[in-house]
Formats: C-alpha cells, sequence, structure tokens
C-alpha cells in the first residue's frame, strides 16, 4: 500500500513537472510570436527619413537619385506643390461635375458626398488608363511605376494609391525620394512628364 502511494504521488509530481513544462513552453512560444511581429515592418508606420537605404554621411543630392531618376526634367520626381495643385484641381472638377449630378437627382447623397464618389472614380480610372489624371496633366506630371517603369500603373495600384489618398491623406509626408506614403505602399512615384 506505501508503494502505491508513493507511485500516486511520484506521478502526482511527474504531472505537475509537465504541466509547469508544457505552460513554460507556451509561454515560450508566445513570446517569440510577439518578437516576430515586433520585427516585422509595418507600411504605416511611414517613411524614413533620411531614405531607408541612404548612408547618413552621403545623403543623395537630389529627391529620386535612389530610385534612377534624374535630377530635373521629364521623368524626375515631381515637387509636392504641382501634386497639390492637381489634388485641387481634380478636386474642384469632381466638386463641378457633382454640382451637376445632385441638382438632377439626390439618390447619391449631397454634394459633398457625389463629390468624393466622382473624385475616386475619376483619379482611379485615370491613372489606370492614362497614368494621370486631369490635374497631373495640367500641371505636367504623371505616375510611374518604379519597379518597372515600362509597365501601366494598373487598376489595382491606382485604386488603392486612391484609397490611401482619401483615407489617410499620406501625400504630404514623403521620404528623401520624395514620395508619399500612398506611392511607397504601391511602388509608384509621381513624376515631371514636361
Amino acid at each position: 500500500m506505501a508503494k502505491r502511494q508513493n507511485n500516486r504521488s511520484g506521478s502526482g509530481a511527474d504531472k505537475e513537472a509537465q504541466r509547469r513544462r508544457r505552460q513554460e513552453q507556451r509561454q515560450q512560444a508566445r513570446r517569440e510570436r510577439s518578437l516576430d511581429r515586433a520585427s516585422q515592418p509595418v507600411w504605416l508606420e511611414g517613411p524614413q527619413v533620411p531614405g531607408q537605404y541612404e548612408d547618413p554621411t552621403d545623403l543623395s543630392p537630389y529627391p529620386g537619385k535612389l530610385l534612377g531618376l534624374p535630377q530635373s526634367g521629364p521623368g524626375s520626381i515631381s515637387p509636392l506643390f504641382p501634386r497639390l495643385m492637381a489634388l485641387l484641381i481634380d478636386w474642384l472638377a469632381s466638386w463641378a461635375v457633382a454640382g451637376i449630378i445632385v441638382s438632377q437627382t439626390g439618390v447619391l447623397g449631397g454634394v459633398s458626398t457625389v463629390t468624393m464618389i466622382v473624385w475616386i472614380v475619376l483619379r482611379v480610372i485615370t491613372v489606370w488608363l492614362f497614368a494621370q489624371s486631369p490635374g497631373h496633366a495640367i500641371m505636367g506630371i504623371g505616375v510611374a511605376r518604379v519597379d518597372n517603369p515600362d509597365k501601366r500603373v494598373g487598376l489595382l495600384r491606382a485604386l488603392f494609391r486612391t484609397i490611401l489618398t482619401v483615407f489617410l491623406f499620406p501625400p504630404i509626408i514623403q521620404d528623401t525620394d520624395g514620395r508619399g506614403m500612398h506611392d511607397r505602399a504601391t511602388g509608384t512615384a509621381v513624376i515631371r512628364t514636361r
């Protein structure tokens, strides 16, 4: 009988030790998953300034150098002012079209809602098909892919860029190459066309 009690108490101690080991293994696995997640870059962190791949002792002399773009002229990175003016032109055009639509029907909502819908559709379709919106064309700028300049921007990139612009307004937050967060997320850049 004494042997049985010793076996029971021994097996109880073994079970307790096994339970502790499993608990420690689970905690270790949680810590490792947490460290893995913390080490992964998140696009919401935004651009790193100075540039992610730049040597701090040798900063690029002009925006777009790290992308292999020229310093000035067609194909160079567009400054912020023409980009903002293109945004304003597109917004005013969308507002005018929305005013006409709302005067005919109220099904889509008020002028502000319809303006946003028109602007999104205008921006997505024109950047997808022509690599520039009407505002871009007037300001002499356009959107180009950085990874493969010979290819078009494409529907998904144009849609994602526009959605990011609507909800996060990332064009103002730029890295040393003059690209906004939406450009970095979609692998594009706004360049001069003339």
